[in-house]
């Protein structure tokens, strides 16, 4: 495995973490500007696999990203992350079929899950450190559950489970992450990362089946920007 090197910590973690306190203190009024911020969330998963008749099939899709950390921390996060949600179930069981409460609980979901993100996920340089794993990544297989969906990404996963993640940012900010992905379906990296996302978007009770985790463990990272320092220079 690579560890994600500091180039792309310092535009896709670190940055995350600065938006995160923005909104907090209401610093973020541009509409275009936040959006523009999400594309470091919201890179394109390609996979491939060979098909029966011997052609190769490809699929690319956009996925939001998130970061895990490391084994000794899961317990400890997972119990946090279990009690902002339990707390969110319990009011949503009240107001439910109230419209105007049920989008009150929402905003103030998300925001005690941003403030929850930002003391245990998104951390200062040396905490950092010691508590995220940098070696990975992950996202929710959310098209595994609906009916009508081509579920591409999740068939060719069972038969090779080699990935790229290609991120892009306007103008001109690119970098290429090649690794392999793991299946999570009810373990304690399952668990994580769908609480983390669920401290976010809350999602009901009745709706949180059917989410498999994928953990794609990085091996390479080349920075695809049209820069001199870029156009697919190796970093990790």
């Amino acid at each position: 495995m690579a560890r994600l090197p500091e180039k792309f910590l310092e535009w896709n973690y670190y940055s995350r973490r600065r938006l995160i306190k923005q909104v907090l203190e209401g610093k973020i009024k541009d509409t275009a500007r936040f959006f523009l911020e999400f594309t470091r969330h919201n890179p394109v998963l390609c996979t491939a696999a060979q098909r029966e008749d011997g052609l190769i099939e490809v699929n690319g899709k956009v996925v939001g990203i998130g970061y895990v950390v490391k084994e000794k921390y899961l317990g400890e996060k997972i119990r946090v992350f279990k009690e902002h949600i339990a707390l969110s179930d319990a009011q949503y069981s009240e107001v439910k079929d109230n419209r105007d409460a049920l989008r009150k609980l929402f905003e103030e979901h998300s925001r005690r899950g941003l403030r929850l993100l930002l003391e245990h996920i998104y951390l200062e340089p040396e905490e950092a450190e010691n508590v995220v794993d940098f070696e990975k990544l992950t996202t929710i297989e959310l098209a595994a559950r609906i009916p009508h969906s081509s579920k591409h990404t999740w068939s060719i996963v069972q038969r090779n489970k080699t990935a790229c993640i290609v991120f892009f940012q306007p103008p001109s900010t690119s970098f290429e992450l090649k690794g392999r992905l793991t299946i999570h379906l009810d373990d304690r990296y399952h668990s994580f990362v769908t609480l983390i996302h669920d401290s976010y978007h809350y999602t009901p009770p009745e709706r949180r089946g059917g989410r498999p985790v994928y953990i794609f463990h990085v091996e390479e990272v080349y920075d695809n920007s049209p820069t001199p320092q870029g156009y697919g220079r190796k970093l990790a």
